[in-house]
């Protein structure tokens, strides 16, 4: 038993990452600074933190957890090349102890999810998973782990957002099915409990907001290490009604978060806590040289052509989700021509960088679209065009992106009702009338309320990821100069 433990206080480490997004290579922290962006150490400086964190635990006697949760590789091109094990080799360097399960982790299908969590000698945790029609978890995930560290035994789960099937599309999730997580959450805690656990962590890949919502409502988790809302938590959250500690580091690998619990070694209850996120500034964080030089040759084959010049932009074109944009009138209008279709319909959350003025190269079309969509056609009546320019303006998702098509809309209006005015190429939208539409495949699953989408006649997914679209209009159009048209016009009435 530890001498700390022995003289009444044992302290556990829980050193904890989030929502990585295949982002290992260092990088320029925009967010910071738009025009001087400082650097930023990611995968090689975070091995270094981490195992600076636990060589200082092991001196002093403490417990250390390593522990992510969820999102692990979607979003660079090192991430989509090797289909995650580039981060799951990550986790080997850096020695984690368990994952959650995030929704992107779903982004090339469960099979690859599967692949990664079987490579990785990793539990993977989503309590609120199990096979579709049962009771019962894939064996490829598990609900919940007792570590023994420094004495203490630590009961760990993982839970994924309840609105899961709204993000991710039937053909993905696959044999899965996802549940609301509390009832889950109560019998993995009772489980836990019961194989000996002193003190309860959740990983909660469901956001912020929600992982308030679960420390209030759940009584017993003594920590949750928070994903999904990219939400930095400095210093820790405390519920008032539970005690339960929040914490979350941001994304990106731009952030270590470390948390210390104290715990009471008669009654093995967390007496106290301190938590900080470690920023991994390039300039102050050292960097595994070697680690670096294996990632940048991974990378020479992962971005083969990607600082290929496509053309320039005279401007800035910006994304948004609540009205028009530049960035999604040039993306609909490159959907629109390539496939010479009546209406081009994009949602605007799937938009994810803008395209700044300059030079445009392969890289800036992939930044926009990191999630590698492909573009679908479909017949559909005017009548089915008008559902989904009502579903677009619902306020509960951002707006979908149009081209084709003009709207007016009243925001205080009812919900279904909310559409004034539709024209389509000039012309009054004819609810009777068969349009040709192209839109991306996360829409055209139908998951969540777009349902509307599956509805169409001759539906077919051409299997062009959109980028190539966008590369090819760029191409054709350059200089591009995308502007808003009011294509999207909201009306107070």
């Amino acid at each position: 038993m530890p001498a700390s433990l022995r003289a009444g206080i044992q302290h556990l480490y829980i050193v904890h990452t989030n929502d990585i997004h295949g982002a290992l290579l260092p990088a320029d922290a925009f967010w910071i600074n738009r025009d001087f962006p400082p650097p930023l150490a990611n995968a090689p400086g975070a091995v270094n933190v981490i195992r600076e964190l636990r060589e200082e635990a092991q001196k002093k006697g403490y417990g250390f957890l390593l522990l992510d949760g969820g999102d692990v590789f979607k979003g660079t091109p090192l991430g989509d090349f090797t289909r995650g094990q580039s981060t799951i080799d990550f986790f080997r360097r850096a020695g984690y102890d368990a994952v959650a399960v995030g929704n992107h982790d779903f982004d090339f299908g469960w099979q690859v999810l599967k692949a990664m969590a079987d490579s990785s000698g990793l539990p993977w945790f989503a309590t609120n998973l199990t096979v579709a029609g049962t009771d019962t978890q894939p064996p490829w995930l598990k609900s919940g782990v007792v570590f023994e560290r420094g004495g203490i035994k630590i009961g760990v789960f993982g839970v994924i957002t309840k609105y899961l099937r709204g993000m991710v599309t039937d053909s993905l999730l696959g044999p899965l099915d996802v549940l609301p997580y509390y009832e889950p959450v109560r019998n993995e805690m009772a489980r836990l409990r019961r194989q000996g656990a002193d003190i309860i962590v959740a990983l909660d890949h469901a956001g912020y907001s929600h992982d308030k919502y679960l420390a209030d409502s759940v009584p017993g988790i003594d920590a949750i290490i928070g994903a999904h809302s990219h939400t930095g938590i400095r210093p820790p959250y405390e519920s008032a009604r539970n005690h339960t500690v929040i914490q979350q580091a941001y994304s990106k690998l731009s952030t270590v978060g470390i948390l210390d619990l104290a715990i009471d070694s008669a009654t093995r209850r967390v007496v106290g806590y301190e938590g900080r996120l470690i920023d991994l500034m390039g300039e102050a964080v050292p960097t595994d040289v070697d680690y670096l030089a294996y990632l940048d040759s991974v990378r020479g084959v992962a971005e083969k052509g990607f600082d290929e010049t496509l053309g320039v932009s005279k401007r800035e074109l910006t994304r948004g989700g609540s009205e028009e944009t530049p960035a999604g009138n040039l993306i609909t209008d490159a959907m629109r021509e390539y496939f010479n279709a009546d209406i081009a319909v994009h949602n605007s959350a799937g938009i994810r960088a803008n395209i700044p003025a300059g030079v445009i190269t392969y890289r800036t079309v992939y930044n926009v679209d990191i999630f590698g969509n492909t573009a679908v056609t479909g017949l559909y009546t005017g009548a089915q065009v008008r559902e989904m320019l009502e579903v677009s303006i619902n306020g509960h998702h951002a707006i979908f992106q149009l081209s084709g098509v003009k709207m007016t809309y009243a925001k205080k209006r009812p919900i279904g009702q909310r559409v004034l005015s539709v024209t389509v190429n000039g012309e009054p939208l004819d609810t009777a009338k068969v349009y040709k539409v192209v839109t991306n495949s996360y829409l055209a699953a139908g998951s969540g309320e777009y349902g509307v989408f599956t509805r169409g006649e001759e539906l077919e997914d051409s299997f062009l990821p959109l980028r190539d679209v966008m590369a090819a209009y760029i191409k054709r159009h350059s200089p591009v100069d995308a502007r808003i048209e009011g294509r999207i016009v909201a009306v107070d009435r």
